[in-house]
């Protein structure tokens, strides 16, 4: 199934109204039922466009080849927050609310020298 405002899949499960018979349902989850207007997105910058889709440079292949490594490293990175440890009385999964804007803490990609890298 998909938002009727900008396509985004959904579960039929997560539509607002649990009617069985409707044929177009209306999900909240994605864009608030057309409440929240999303930006166009940008192009990505030339560098990474190249590095995603030229395929006669040899950056390039490896890039593709190691993507999901490269995007691991930098979603795994160690997360600044304000964390509100008042909500989380239960003995169910860890609930965490962050105030304010998250941010994350990451060094140089590159060791400073005579260092061993910290990042993959």
């Amino acid at each position: 199934m998909q938002c009727r405002h900008y396509n985004a899949n959904m579960w039929y499960n997560e539509r607002i109204s649990k009617h069985k018979n409707s044929s177009n349902p209306r999900f909240n989850l994605c864009c608030g039922d057309g409440k929240v207007e999303l930006p166009l997105p940008q192009n990505s910058p030339n560098h990474l466009q190249q590095l995603l889709f030229d395929h006669n440079v040899a950056d390039s292949k490896n890039y593709r080849q190691h993507i999901r490594t490269y995007n691991m490293m930098f979603a795994f990175t160690s997360a600044r927050i304000k964390l509100d440890k008042s909500i989380n009385d239960s003995r169910g999964p860890s609930t965490i609310r962050i105030q304010g804007q998250p941010c994350h803490r990451i060094g140089s990609l590159l060791p400073m020298p005579g260092k061993e890298p910290k990042y993959a």
